[in-house]
Parts: C-alpha cells; structure tokens; sequence
C-alpha cells in the first residue's frame, strides 16, 4: 500500500506539473515551449533529490544525515535506510553466532586447526599449543606440517584420499601419543583435530604384553599335556570308552595350542614393525598351488572342490612366512565354512592399476549384515557353534589383517547370508613385481 501510494502521489506531481506548464504555454502563446520548460524544471528537481540520496550514501547513510526528500527519490530514501539496518542487525547476530562458535572451538579440550586447501593455517585453538606447539595469531598463514614435523604426518598430508586417523607422538611432548584426524569441510578447506590418546596406547601396549606373556607362558605346558595324551591314544590297553575321552582332550588341547600359537602370531605382528631387509619376491602362485593341494588331502578337503585361476608371471614382494600365513587362513577359513559339495575358488592376478589381488571366494552360509564391520577383530565370532566345531581359533582374519596392512595393502570382505562370502586383498603396484627371467623359463616348461 504503502509504495502504491509513493506512486499515486507522484503521478499526481507529474499531471500537475503537466498541467502548470500547459497553462503557463497558453499564457504566452506557446504549448510546447510551456511543457517542455515545466518538465525540465520537474527532471531538474528529481535530479536534485537523486544527487542528495547519492551523496548521503556516500558518507555512510547515517539517519542523522539524511537528505529532506520527497515521493519516489523519498521512498528510495526509506528503503535504503531500512535494508542498511536489517544488515547491520543480521550481521551483528552473525557476529555473536560466530563468537559462540570460537568460544566453544577453543573451549574444546582436543587441538583444532582449520587450515586451506594448502594446509596454512587459518586457525586454531588453545588446546593446539600444548598438543602441537601450534598458536593460532602467531602461526596463521604458516604450513601445518612445517610446525609439525613427523613422517607420519607429512605422509598422511600428502595423501588426500586417505580419511583414515594416524596416530602421531606430541612435537611437544614425546609422552604423548594424538590421534589425528582430518576432515574436509566448506570450500578447499581443511580442518585437524588431534586427541590425546595415551593411555589407550598404554593400555593396549599392557594388553599385548600380557597376551604375549600368557601365551608364552601357556605354549610349554600345553606341549607337556599334548605329548602325554598322544601317548594316552597310542596306548592299545586302553578301553574303548577312555579312547573316546582321550581324544576328545587331545582335540581340545590341539585347539587351545592353536590359539596360543595364534595369539603369539598377533602380538608379534602388532608389537614388532615388518623387516624390510628380510622381503623377498614369492611366487604366489606356487604357494597357492601348494596349499590347496596339503587341505585337498586331508579328508574334509575332499568335501570341496578348489577353482584356481592364478597369474605365474606376479609376485609378490613380502615376507615369507607372513605371505604364506594369510593364504594358509583364508584357504582354510573357506574349507572349514563351506558345506560338502561346494565350489571354493582362489584367484591371484594383476589389478587395472598395476597392483596384485588375491581374491577367496566361496560358497558357504554367508555372513550377516551386522556381523561384517566386526568379522576381522580377534575372536570375534558370527556363528560360535559352527566356529567352533570347525575348529577356528577366532584370530585367522585378524591376522590375515594385519599382515596385509604391513604389506601396505588393502583387506576388503563382501557377503550376504545364503550367498556366500568374498574376500579380497589388493597389494599395490609397488608391492608387486613380474617374475624373473629363470621362473619364466620354468614355469614355461612346466606347463602343458
């Protein structure tokens, strides 16, 4: 209503000044001459009024200042005046929104850095100081990892694709041990939180220690019963009845020996970094080959029926024993989880990137959804009757984990009940190599 009656208003002034210039044309003989003089007189006016609009604009559009104006120009005036205090207002609850969000950033107790597409520095909190010898004002502009210098940092930086959380030891305080997180946020921005997680570092070194020393502890004894019950079984006197008992224990000291030997494998893989001096080039192929046909004739081995498909010209640069490992358990888990008649097919072969992959793929029960994300941690079990009664010690996949991590390579698990479970592990292109020239030849002649 109120900018129809501006408009009203002016269309009012503009017929009267028509009719004005009109009158005073008839006056003195000339129309036109008296409009035309009236409208420029009216254009001169508006002019005059946009003039003063504009140099009010120009020194800040205070209200105090504001020019004395009239219809159209006036209303212009007003709405100006109103917009410039519905922003100042805005911004001022913008500017406390952002004051409670720096109040609460730098109240939180783990060190926070935002810093650009580059990693320099835009801001951080207090926490960062004690954390990372990081000060928000001093350092701005400053590259993170040229504060922080760690290897492991320094890595993770350079990896974009990489989400994961790195744990890195305290530039300020070698006691502490953060747990770094990156994630990215708004436009080429990055923001870094580091939490201190030294006494779960500490606890997990006790954890381990103990589990080594437990295990150990526990391997001399167990080779003492298990020695005394085989020569319980050989014993031909025995009754029928205690033949049965017996071999239920050795079956049982067999399988607890297996744990042992397991949880000692682990700790030695979490405790101990991987000999890079002691890597060699193995034909994954052949040990493949070869382990398949040691589970093949074994009774339970003749149950199901083995699919190879492997590339004898990729090898694998690792660790003999540990390579060996995780093909040994993933051939197993499969013969132990898939029922009579079955189809078991293993694959090794080279990826589009270059890399190596070894797939094991079976047709077995499956595993259900929320059982999944758990299936590699150490005995963790999604079916305890039936993992136990095939014997499994519940560490096979948390093994076979972290040697693959070890080999800088990937472990990644596809199954649904009913249809069967895949697993793939994927070794980069540098973990990998073609086969030698005298294992060419070789594998030439050896083949049909």
């Amino acid at each position: 209503m109120a900018v129809k009656s501006h408009w009203s208003g002016e269309k009012t002034r503009f017929v009267l000044v028509g009719a004005f210039g009109a009158l005073i044309g008839l006056v003195v003989g000339h129309l036109w001459l008296g409009l035309c003089s009236a409208y420029m007189c009216y254009s001169g006016w508006l002019l005059h009024q946009a003039r003063q609009v504009d140099l009010w604009l120009q020194k800040g559009a205070k209200r105090s200042t504001a020019p004395d104006t009239e219809g159209v120009v006036g209303h212009i005036e007003q709405l100006i005046f109103r917009r410039k205090q519905s922003d100042k207002d805005r911004k001022a609850r913008l500017k406390k929104i952002v004051g409670w969000y720096n109040q609460s950033a730098a109240a939180l107790p783990d060190a926070t850095v935002v810093t650009n597409d580059n990693y320099e520095i835009i801001w951080a909190n207090d926490a960062a100081k004690p954390f990372l010898g990081i000060q928000g004002r001093r350092d701005q502009g400053q590259r993170l990892d040229n504060l922080v210098r760690n290897p492991q940092l320094q890595s993770y930086l350079s990896d974009r694709r990489n989400d994961t959380d790195i744990e890195i030891k305290s530039p300020i305080n070698s006691q502490l041990t953060l747990l770094v997180k990156r994630v990215r946020y708004a436009e080429n921005m990055y923001l870094f939180s580091a939490r201190d997680v030294s006494q779960r570092v500490l606890l997990r070194a006790t954890r381990s220690a103990f589990i080594a020393n437990a295990s150990h502890e526990l391997k001399t004894p167990l080779t003492v019963v298990n020695g005394y019950l085989e020569m319980l079984a050989a014993d031909s006197s025995l009754p029928e009845q205690a033949k049965k008992r017996v071999a239920l224990a050795e079956q049982h000291a067999k399988r607890m020996t297996d744990i042992v030997t397991d949880l000692l494998t682990l700790s030695r893989l979490e405790n101990q970094d991987i000999d890079a001096t002691k890597l060699q080039l193995l034909d994954v192929s052949t040990l493949l080959q070869s382990i398949v046909s040691g589970l093949s004739n074994q009774p339970a081995g003749l149950q199901q029926h083995f699919d190879l498909s492997l590339d004898h010209s990729l090898w694998l640069l690792g660790s003999d024993v540990e390579v060996t490992s995780i093909c040994t358990n993933l051939c197993q888990n499969a013969l132990q989880h898939t029922p009579v008649g079955t189809q078991i097919t293993v694959r090794w072969r080279r990826t589009f990137d270059g890399g190596g992959e070894l797939i094991v793929q079976d047709d077995g029960p499956g595993i259900n959804a929320r059982d999944l994300p758990h299936i590699t941690e150490r005995f963790y079990r999604a079916d305890t009757e039936m993992s136990r009664e095939s014997g499994g010690t519940g560490l096979g996949l948390a093994i076979v984990k972290h040697i693959v991590q070890r080999h800088n390579g990937t472990l990644d698990i596809i199954s649904a009940l009913g249809e069967g479970t895949e697993i793939t592990i994927r070794f980069p292109a540098d973990q990998v190599s073609d086969a030698d020239p005298v294992a060419r030849q070789s594998i030439a002649a050896s083949s049909p």
